[in-house]
């Protein structure tokens, strides 16, 4: 009787001493409920989102060099209801397209962002996607100028690598893909695009 309670007590010394070495060599794990949740990513700070998104309503270039003037007044009258044709643009600001767009849209502050590339879809898509506000863009190539002179498009939407935009070449909306926009050949003037943010100090004037 005394041996088997000697071997009893023997064996939990045992234990313990296993147990102990064990938690010195290896990390606690925790109970699920007090890991910490990954925080939600911080909200952007291009813009806010729109309430409703914009219609896009492509219209058809008058003439064979004005694509820019045509893809101006197609955001124009998509973001103030305006009725506006290429030649309307062209008769009013010539080829400055940046002037028109800021001078025809009102509370709206227009930009230009430079060259797209890899590193500026997130900003194109944030604007179309969220805040609802078009892109314009020049670029080049047998896909989008078969006259090897450049064009001008309205992006509208991103989706993954599907691109959607009005082509005031066909007065209707096409798609193609961000690899192929940025391996684009330049427009004349760069492959540069335009977008807008809202300006929240603006205030409309009596009638408008």
């Amino acid at each position: 009787m005394m041996n088997r309670l000697a071997a009893l007590l023997l064996a939990a010394g045992l234990l313990a001493q296993a147990s102990s070495i064990y938690q010195q060599t290896h990390e606690p794990v925790l109970p699920l409920a007090t890991v910490t949740p990954t925080p939600r990513p911080a909200p952007s700070a291009f813009g806010e989102p729109a309430e409703e998104p914009e219609v896009v309503m492509p219209i058809p270039q008058q003439t064979g060099d004005s694509a820019g003037q045509t893809a101006v007044a197609i955001a124009v009258n998509c973001l103030t209801g305006k009725h506006l044709d290429g030649e309307d643009i062209y008769h009013a600001y010539g080829y400055e397209l940046l002037r028109a767009l800021r001078e025809e849209c009102p509370g709206l502050q227009w930009l230009d962002g430079g060259e797209i590339g890899p590193d500026r879809w997130e900003l194109v898509e944030h604007k179309v996607n969220v805040e609802g506000l078009p892109v314009i863009l020049a670029l080049n190539g047998p896909e989008f100028s078969v006259s090897g002179r450049g064009h001008i498009v309205l992006v509208c939407k991103v989706e993954g690598e599907k691109v959607t935009f009005a082509d005031p070449a066909t007065g209707t909306m096409r798609t193609s893909t961000r690899s192929n926009i940025n391996q684009a050949p330049a427009h004349p003037q760069g492959n540069f695009f335009f977008y807008a943010r809202r300006d929240e100090t603006f205030t409309p004037r009596v009638g408008d």
